[in-house]
């Protein structure tokens, strides 16, 4: 719940005449902090004046950060953000895939910080960012939190601004410069970015079908915070070629135990390029020497963030429907016969 008093004052309406009409605005104070709602007729503004006007007499109090009286709260004034990002985490963590859990937890750590009333200069920045990261937005480790972590999740809930706080801009643009900046405020990667932006959109369109947001605030399209653009082009300088692959096979082949495991998964890195992850082929679809052969996957690694290193998810990679597998055509170069002894 936000903060509410009924220390409430009003103060005359404000009529500015300008060269592209006349705008008047409505100002009043609760418990010392100024508030005002602008409006392009003064019969509007008497209207909402007098609104506010009736509250205070019937002795509603007035929330501290939107100026409202309670009678007025939308139900994004009854939430605060980082319990609202709680219950996300808790609603997608079953539909999402190891990998995008973690980036998951990373975006919401940046807004939660950026959505803070103060900075928690009691506490160390890392053991922060930690303690929302590895235990708030992770649903299997949030009761394993140490008390150290405990009484810092207490102090962000304590803090955390209401939903409320995404109607305005200052906030809003405080949340996307978390998003676009690294920790010393230089610009993070365009990808890393535009990732952390996909997932914010898509936890405020969730809180707009929740009826907790009237709008989703994040900028589309060409505005002046939209997201960086990022570039699909590979500089082919920085690539491997054929003889170099070859030379690399041939020497991780001849490596102790796990040479020859490991010879097939770079090969199949390289001989059978896709964009799925080649951790779940299983042993018969491997690509052989001769003929073509086909490659699947379905599993993701966990890393020790989002659950045990010993089990591996069922959940999909990627957004993409299910698909029957990749042809990979096999290597014809002698050199694939020679690392294999074939």
């Amino acid at each position: 719940m936000t903060n509410r008093s009924y220390k409430v004052r009003f103060y005359k309406t404000e009529v500015y005449k300008g060269k592209r009409g006349t705008t008047h605005t409505v100002r009043w104070s609760v418990d010392g902090r100024r508030h005002g709602e602008t409006f392009k007729k003064s019969a509007l503004a008497e209207s909402f004046r007098a609104t506010l006007l009736v509250a205070a007499n019937n002795g509603e109090p007035f929330d501290l950060d939107t100026g409202r009286p309670a009678s007025h709260a939308a139900p994004s004034t009854e939430i605060t953000w980082y319990e609202f990002a709680l219950q996300y985490v808790d609603m997608k963590w079953s539909r999402i895939s190891a990998n995008n859990r973690i980036s998951t937890a990373k975006a919401l750590t940046k807004a939660t910080l950026a959505l803070l009333r103060a900075e928690p200069v009691q506490y160390e920045g890392v053991d922060v960012r930690k303690a929302l990261r590895e235990y708030a937005f992770n649903k299997n480790r949030r009761d394993e939190a140490p008390p150290e972590y405990r009484a810092i999740l207490a102090w962000v809930r304590r803090n955390s601004l209401p939903m409320s706080a995404w109607e305005d801009t200052k906030h809003v643009d405080a949340v996307l410069h978390a998003l676009d900046t690294v920790l010393d405020g230089t610009p993070a990667a365009a990808s890393s970015a535009k990732r952390y932006r996909r997932i914010l959109n898509v936890a405020l369109r969730h809180a707009v079908r929740q009826n907790v947001l009237r709008t989703n605030p994040m900028p589309k399209g060409k505005e002046d915070n939209a997201a960086p653009k990022t570039s699909g082009a590979v500089d082919k300088r920085s690539l491997l070629n054929p003889h170099q692959v070859a030379a690399l096979l041939i020497w991780i082949a001849g490596r102790p135990r796990t040479g020859r495991q490991l010879t097939v998964f770079f090969a199949t890195l390289y001989y059978a390029p896709r964009k799925r992850s080649p951790c779940g082929s299983r042993t018969p679809s491997c690509p052989r020497p001769a003929g073509a052969s086909s490659v699947s996957t379905r599993q993701s690694p966990r890393s020790a963030a989002t659950g045990p290193t010993t089990v591996r998810s069922t959940r999909p990679v990627t957004s993409r429907g299910a698909h029957p597998g990749t042809p990979a055509p096999s290597p014809s170069t002698p050199t694939w016969s020679r690392a294999f002894g074939t």
